[in-house]
């Protein structure tokens, strides 16, 4: 972005944030409640995890957000990502080394949030990730994400804090919906559904089919002149094809995506009720060309830019869970779990841009990788109030984590892997009623991972077993009816992935079997204050002292260590209903992320020296994040959503010396502020046809969200939705 634009965005914003304030400054004292329930997304109550007494849920005291299956279509969001991505604290991009999609949480990376489809743990068992694109929302009822020390019950592995994807199920009144929608470059959506309740039996299915050929681009694009000269002269058998200019649309960005999910529950009588949740995925899909600067063997202890051109030719995930629910006394609850989560992919890397030649063997070597992994495992959680102001709550997690692989270079045999590790987290809890307005909740979680099996051609030895324990407390308070405040303290930590563990180098990170846990210390404070019926005020401070973070550098393809961090700040949200038609909500985060420490480049291998330095930011966190969204439903039809973000302050560390490429180095550099801005307007025809119309990135802002991956442009979309 240049420096007009710069001003430019930024004026916009300090004319927008004031206007808004004094436009719910008014509704204070004009507006009137007229909140209705949107009975289309009726929520999946097993989905949950914490419950306790008649299905009320008190999750422990920490800020809770809840994204409505309403706000999500009022978006026009597309995946989980955009769903969630207006949270306070929450920050969706591109990253990690697929250029997939991910959020972090108050600063945690994704592979450090649980994330969680109606309670059941969803990643890719190697890299600990899933690609948040992949996931479609029209069957999701509501997001809960729980940001900061969350209840000891969901186990291990929430360091960052844990997002529930709580889905549909039907209704009394049959419900039917059929949206089509389409956009420039070939880009089709289509949606179906069907829910309905008879008697104690209800459920919810849906599928969807999308197709594009993929992004459009806001300017043209191109790497600079000295990485394209650099990837020229990279030490290859076969030269190197620099990575082209884009102009319109990206290159390789098309995709196609299919999905098909239903979710059933039994009411078989009044103590007890059985839960299924089925979601399978089938797609094929393009990853933009990448350049990354690394080391090899064959350059001689130099390193060089080179292209990478990757694509998932398959890519298929199946998810099916049971879930019972029974009231065994009118004090005792007891919700069991089951899952098992299948993940099957095909990547396959290739020599230029043409995605068709496989013949290099240094470099960026192409290569035919297979994954067959899945997860499995169950829960059991025990909900018990028979004695006078205690809520005493335990649970058991138990899952095991299977990745195999092979990988098929050029001319060589292939090579095949075996990973397996298991995960265990007993937890017990008590929310104590002191008085009526205040409760006390304290919990501890005792988590142990297991590296069971290790089958490489690099090594078969494995780490030792890791035993935590994660003690938290919180107390909650509300003086008033409208009044609501909390503090919490607690540790959690997150296992190293197999990824961390095991990675052997050939075309990316090395791994280290004896990696420690990572680890944070989490406090926060917060509140909310509904001021009348009509407008509401809330935050929240935190911060995490983090020990042994480890992140996962874009550019060169290595791990890095962070052995002491930081990260601090604040939260605050101020939504209002200015009239019966017209409601908008102001958010802000406040984000400082800070290395205490020296860094660590994990294992450089050919290099003279590792690289160690000592940043003072973590890169990639955004400091400053405005987020605003107004609604207005109007009874003549019309309905308006306009939502705009502001990033700013986000650095990163380019480890490229154009004058010396036989060391990495650490510049400080600094991606530019943006601002977004998006739409989305339906007419409702008649009860049963709306048209929707649809504008992503309005002003078409030029912008990265990761160093030399450009950002989509403005998008337009039309289509028209059925309900019967």
């Amino acid at each position: 972005m240049n420096r007009p634009q710069s001003i430019l965005l930024r004026n916009i914003v300090s004319l927008i944030v004031p206007t808004l304030f004094a436009i719910f400054t008014t509704a204070i004292v004009t507006a009137e409640q007229s909140e209705i329930a949107d009975e289309k997304y009726e929520v999946y109550e097993l989905g949950e995890v914490v419950v306790s007494g008649d299905r009320e849920t008190f999750e422990s005291p920490t800020t809770v957000t809840e994204v409505t299956g309403a706000e999500i279509e009022s978006y026009n969001a597309q995946n989980l990502g955009d769903a969630i991505r207006m949270v306070s604290g929450v920050y969706f991009r591109q990253g990690r080394a697929k250029q997939e999609a991910y959020v972090t949480v108050r600063g945690f990376e994704q592979d450090k949030v649980l994330i969680l489809l109606d309670g059941v743990p969803i990643y890719q068992p190697y890299e600990g990730l899933v690609n948040l694109d992949d996931i479609p929302v029209q069957n999701i009822a509501k997001v809960k994400i729980i940001k900061g020390p969350a209840s000891s019950l969901y186990g291990a592995n929430a360091m960052g804090g844990v997002i529930n994807i709580i889905t549909r199920k039907g209704g009394e009144i049959p419900l039917t919906e059929f949206s089509y929608k389409v956009s420039d470059y070939n880009t089709h959506h289509l949606e179906a559904s069907h829910g309905r309740r008879i008697g104690g039996f209800s459920f919810f299915i849906s599928a969807s089919h999308k197709q594009s050929d993929g992004f459009k681009l806001t300017d043209d694009f191109t790497l600079p002149a000295c990485i394209l000269s650099d990837m020229v002269r990279a030490p290859s058998p076969v030269p190197h094809t620099p990575i082209k200019p884009d102009s319109g649309l990206r290159d390789n960005s098309d995709y196609r995506r299919d999905a098909l999910t239903l979710t059933g529950s039994w009411n078989m009588n009044a103590d007890n009720t059985l839960g299924v949740s089925l979601e399978y995925y089938n797609d094929e899909y393009g990853i933009t060309p990448t350049a990354l600067y690394r080391e090899t063997k064959k350059s001689g202890g130099t390193a060089y830019w080179y292209p990478r051109y990757w694509r998932f030719e398959d890519w298929q995930r199946a998810v099916v869970s049971f879930t019972e629910e029974s009231r065994i006394t009118d004090s005792l609850r007891i919700k069991a779990r089951i899952f098992y989560d299948d993940y099957k992919s095909e990547l396959d890397a290739y020599d230029d841009d043409t995605y068709g030649p496989q013949i290099r063997t240094a470099g960026a070597p192409s290569f035919d990788s297979q994954y067959d992994d899945y997860n499995a495992g169950f829960s059991v959680y025990g909900f018990w109030g028979g004695w006078k102001r205690h809520s005493l709550r335990v649970g058991y997690n138990l899952k095991r984590d299977v990745h195999e692989s092979t990988y098929a270079f050029f001319d060589s045999e292939p090579e095949y892997e075996k990973l397996v590790s298991s995960t265990y987290s007993a937890a017990l809890e008590d929310c104590i009623t002191i008085l009526d307005n205040l409760k006390l909740t304290v919990g501890t979680s005792y988590d142990t991972f297991s590296q069971d099996k290790r089958r490489q051609a690099s090594g078969t030895g494995t780490g030792g077993e890791i035993n935590t324990l994660n003690p938290q407390a919180g107390i909650d308070f509300s003086p008033s009816p409208y009044v609501n405040l909390y503090a919490s303290v607690g540790r959690k930590t997150r296992f190293p992935t197999m990824r961390n563990l095991y990675a052997d180098g050939v075309i990316g990170p090395q791994g280290d079997p004896n990696l420690k846990e990572e680890r944070t210390t989490s406090y926060e404070m917060g509140g909310k204050w509904r001021l009348n019926t009509a407008v509401t005020l809330e935050g929240a401070l935190f911060y995490d002292n983090v020990r042994d973070l480890i992140l996962f550098d874009n550019q060169i393809g290595r791990f890095e260590q962070y052995d002491k961090a930081k990260m601090y700040g604040a939260e605050m949200g101020f939504s209002a209903r200015i009239s019966k038609a017209v409601s908008g909500r102001l958010g802000y985060t406040y984000l400082v992320a800070e290395n205490d420490g020296s860094v660590v480049t994990v294992e450089t291998e050919f290099l003279a020296n590792d690289l160690v330095y000592t940043p003072k930011e973590i890169p990639y966190r955004p400091k400053h994040k405005i987020d605003i969204d107004l609604n207005g439903s109007f009874d003549f039809g019309l309905n308006i959503n306009l939502n705009e973000s502001y990033i700013a302050g986000r650095i990163f560390y380019n480890h490229a010396d154009p004058q010396d490429n036989t060391v990495y180095v650490a510049e400080k550099q600094k991606l530019d502020d943006y601002f977004l801005l998006n739409t989305r307007i339906t007419y409702d025809i008649s009860a049963h046809y709306q048209i929707i119309a649809a504008v992503e990135n309005l002003l078409n802002e030029d912008y990265q969200e990761l160093y030399l991956s450009p950002a989509p442009g403005i998008a337009a979309w039309i289509g028209i939705k059925l309900t019967l």
